[in-house]
């Protein structure tokens, strides 16, 4: 008898855990090929609820700051173009009419501003543009005839600097920071190595950027100091290969995915690490690949994509729980997600302790 009990307790405690966890899913955005086009979706708790539909290519969601819009990048008839939408998918509209080749949107911190690269075919290389909301006007922040992404450039959480990927004189790709109104346009990355650059990512307190760099042979993290100008390389220990890194909410942490602990360096999984490099912890360690982290809006989780069940899915792993569970479910791909942001929950959880006090 006691056994039984004993079974049973444990028995209702994984259950509560998982129903726990289940609960706590983070909202989000994403994008599935599920109905053989790309498309952007929105998913709260088991509910989900595409954004937009026809024949169209639609990609890179980014969420406004306030949690009332997303900006994404959709091709339709033969030209790639910017547009919002409202969160419960109305009011869809191009952010602008220009004619160019836009991609990779990103909104100021305030959401009164969208960056994003452009292509002029009459001219070399891609520029970076800002879009003004409240007055519907446009600046080009970076026009040097380089080329410029593929990922979308990141801002300050002041909202003066930009943060983005770019070609050098020589033709590889390295890490650019630029003032809001063009100024001070400067390399940060060009004495980590001579090769290539990828995935920067600025830290909410504006005093580091991470990013990955190509160092012949692996890959590794490096962190640039914004105010002494030191660089340096967190995964100096591990030579592997490494992407995305990502900072927590309170720049405590980075979230990245990597091949370190793979016998042949090749599979990745989710880590986490203090931002000096220290406490490296693998929190996905799962046979198959794991790749794409963003951390939610209260850093208590992390979500990411993974190819466990065939085809590219959605999880979430919790750090206070230490499981990861399934978000998506379905046969087809969804992809790119991204965790709904800090204004949208601080407004929610207002409103149902209000409802709860009624």
């Amino acid at each position: 008898m006691t056994i039984s009990l004993i079974n049973c307790a444990m028995a209702f405690l994984l259950l509560s855990s998982q129903l726990s966890l289940a609960s706590s899913e983070p909202p989000l955005a994403f994008v599935s090929i599920r109905d053989g086009n790309a498309h952007i979706y929105v998913r709260e708790g088991q509910h989900e609820h595409a954004l937009t539909q026809g024949d169209s290519i639609n990609t890179q969601p980014a969420w406004s700051n306030d949690g009332k819009t997303l900006a994404f990048s959709s091709v339709r008839n033969g030209l790639s173009s910017i547009y919002l939408i409202d969160a419960d998918g109305n009011n869809l509209r191009r952010l602008n009419q220009n004619s160019l080749w836009q991609t990779a949107p990103s909104w100021s911190a305030d959401s009164k501003n969208v960056a994003y690269l452009a292509r002029d075919n009459s001219k070399a290389g891609m520029q970076l543009h800002i879009w003004y909301l409240p007055k519907r006007q446009m600046s080009v922040v970076a026009d040097n005839d380089q080329e410029k992404g593929p990922d979308a450039p990141v801002w300050s959480d002041d909202g003066q600097q930009l943060v983005f990927l770019g070609s050098n004189t020589e033709g590889k790709t390295d890490v650019w920071i630029v003032n809001k109104d063009g100024s001070n346009l400067r390399n940060i990355s060009q004495n980590a190595s001579n090769r290539n650059k990828a995935h920067p990512s600025i830290s909410k307190d504006s005093r580091y950027i991470a990013y990955v760099a190509d160092m012949r042979g692996h890959l590794a993290i490096m962190r640039f100091d914004l105010q002494t100008g030191e660089t340096l390389n967190l995964t100096a220990d591990k030579p592997a290969a490494y992407e995305t890194p990502r900072w927590s909410p309170d720049s405590q942490q980075l979230v990245f995915a990597s091949s370190r602990d793979d016998p042949g360096l090749t599979r990745m999984d989710i880590f986490v690490m203090n931002a000096d490099g220290s406490a490296v912890k693998n929190l996905s360690q799962h046979p198959h690949e794991d790749f794409n982290p963003h951390w939610t809006a209260d850093g208590q989780q992390v979500v990411y994509s993974s190819l466990r069940t065939g085809t590219t899915q959605i999880f979430f792993y919790d750090l206070t729980m230490q499981h990861s569970v399934r978000i998506s479910r379905n046969q087809s791909h969804d992809m790119d997600q991204v965790p709904q942001p800090v204004a949208v929950i601080q407004l929610q959880t207002a409103v149902s302790v209000t409802k709860g006090g009624l």
